[in-house]
C-alpha cells in the first residue's frame, strides 16, 4: 500500500511539471495593418503578458530597430521603421516577459511591402474589373496571410511533454491498478502460512 501511495505522488508531482512550465509560456502574434505591425502577447489562458519588453530586430543582420513595453492588454504597436522598409528586411519580433521567458515572431517584409494604395493618379473610375480584382486579391492576402500561418502553425502541432507524460501516467495508473486487484484478498480470507 505505501508502494502505491509513493507511485502516485511520483506520477502526480511529474504531471504537474508539466503544466507550470506550459502557464508560462509566452504565445506571441503579430500582423501588419498599412505601416504599423501591431504586436500581442499572452500566456497560456489568453492572460495578457502585461508590459512585456519587445524588440524588434532585422532579422538578416540581428540589429535592433526599436524597443518598446506592451500595455496592460499584451498590445505593442508601432510604425515600421523606414530602414527596414529600404533595407526590405524580414522582422524577427523578440517578446521577454518575468523570469526569462521568451518568444519570437517573424514578420517576412513580403507581408508588410505590398502597396495597398492606388496611387493619386489613378481613379477608380478609369479601373477595370481585372485591376480592382487585383487590388482586392492583394490586400486580401496581406491581411489573411498571418491568420493562416497561425491555423496552419495549430494544425502542425505535435503532442506536447504535458500530452506525453499525460499518456504514460494513465498507463502506469492502469497497471497500479491490474496488480492491486490481482493481489487483492477478498476480506475474510486466510493465508496458506
Amino acid at each position: 500500500m505505501a508502494f502505491m501511495r509513493t507511485l502516485f505522488l511520483l506520477l502526480s508531482t511529474l504531471l504537474l511539471l508539466p503544466i507550470q512550465a506550459e502557464a508560462h509560456k509566452i504565445h506571441v502574434f503579430a500582423w501588419s495593418s498599412g505601416d504599423t505591425i501591431t504586436v500581442e502577447s499572452s500566456f497560456s489562458g489568453n492572460k495578457p503578458l502585461l508590459h512585456g519588453k519587445i524588440i524588434v530586430k532585422n532579422n538578416r543582420s540581428g540589429s535592433i530597430l526599436l524597443q518598446g513595453n506592451g500595455d496592460d492588454k499584451g498590445i505593442f504597436s508601432f510604425t515600421i521603421p523606414p530602414e527596414a522598409k529600404a533595407q526590405k528586411a524580414d522582422l524577427l519580433i523578440v517578446v521577454s516577459g518575468s523570469e526569462g521567458h521568451q518568444s519570437e515572431w517573424l514578420v517576412p517584409a513580403t507581408e508588410y511591402l505590398l502597396d495597398r494604395t492606388i496611387s493619386k493618379t489613378d481613379h477608380l473610375a478609369n479601373i477595370n474589373t481585372t485591376e480592382l480584382q487585383a487590388i482586392i486579391r492583394e490586400t486580401l492576402e496581406q491581411e489573411l496571410g498571418p491568420i493562416k500561418r497561425s491555423l496552419a502553425e495549430c494544425k502542425q502541432q505535435k503532442p506536447g511533454f504535458h500530452d506525453i507524460m499525460g499518456g504514460i501516467g494513465y498507463l502506469l495508473g492502469l497497471a497500479g491498478l491490474t496488480a492491486w486487484l490481482k493481489n487483492r484478498k477478498p476480506k475474510g480470507h486466510k493465508s496458506d502460512d
